[in-house]
């Protein structure tokens, strides 16, 4: 009985997980490529809620500072009956719930960066003849996400190395090296130039990479879509800057 040598070949080994969202970091090009192949997202979603959530907790004395501050600008802000009121309701405020709030604000907002990210590359991919797979968009959006997170970590350990009392302004709140240290006065321009700060520059290269491996995508194609996506950030940054 003869056998083909087709049937004789052992299964394909499954990537390992870990390593290939691990990959993402120092070998974009080639995790990418394989994630192209298999598709995986669990090891990269554990790492990148971990990484934002350590970076929530190391933020959470600057935040609750910061949260402080602007109860006291707005209390300022409002008739002495009402601000006395007001001030007399904050009182019963638990000093845990700024860290936790913050904390579990961390843990929902990656979730919505995730979904966004997903929908802007499935776009991007149906109006340029890319594979608009929504599976694929959101392999590339939490493997991606991973580089976010690190800036998130890097940021928030620079912040809270200055200490709460450096915390003045919500800019106080963004350490990493970005364009935004070239102006001043303007709430809304710092937080759309911070959107291209090292760590996001970097993110927005390798997101270049994974739309080409994972969704298919011309090169110009990809990085007008990261362009969009990045813009896009940036606006709903500067909308709720202070």
């Amino acid at each position: 009985m003869s056998t083909t040598s087709e049937s004789l070949a052992p299964p394909a080994e499954r990537p390992n997980g870990l390593i290939t969202s691990l990959k993402v970091i120092y070998a974009p090009g080639e995790a990418f490529a394989t994630l192209a192949r298999v598709p995986m997202w669990g090891w990269a979603a554990i790492i990148g809620i971990v990484l934002t959530l350590a970076g929530a907790i190391i933020l959470g004395p600057s935040t609750t500072h910061f949260a402080h501050i602007m109860q006291e600008r707005q209390l300022a802000q409002m008739p002495a009956d009402r601000a006395a009121a007001a001030r007399q309701a904050m009182a019963h405020i638990p000093q845990w719930f700024y860290p936790v709030s913050g904390i579990v604000g961390a843990a929902i907002f990656v979730w919505v960066v995730w979904l966004v990210a997903t929908v802007v590359y499935v776009i991007g991919a149906s109006l340029t003849g890319g594979e608009a797979r929504f599976l694929g968009a959101w392999v590339a959006s939490v493997n991606l996400y991973i580089i976010a997170a690190i800036g998130t970590v890097i940021n928030d350990v620079i912040v809270a190395l200055r200490g709460p009392e450096s915390i003045n302004t919500q800019s106080d709140l963004y350490g990493i090296p970005s364009p935004a240290m070239l102006v001043s006065g303007s709430p809304k321009l710092t937080m759309i130039l911070y959107a291209f700060n090292v760590v996001n520059i970097w993110l927005y290269i390798v997101a270049v990479i994974a739309l080409e491996r994972v969704m298919k995508m011309s090169r110009g194609a990809a990085i007008a879509t990261v362009v969009v996506l990045a813009l896009l950030g940036a606006g709903v940054a500067a909308l709720f800057a202070k």
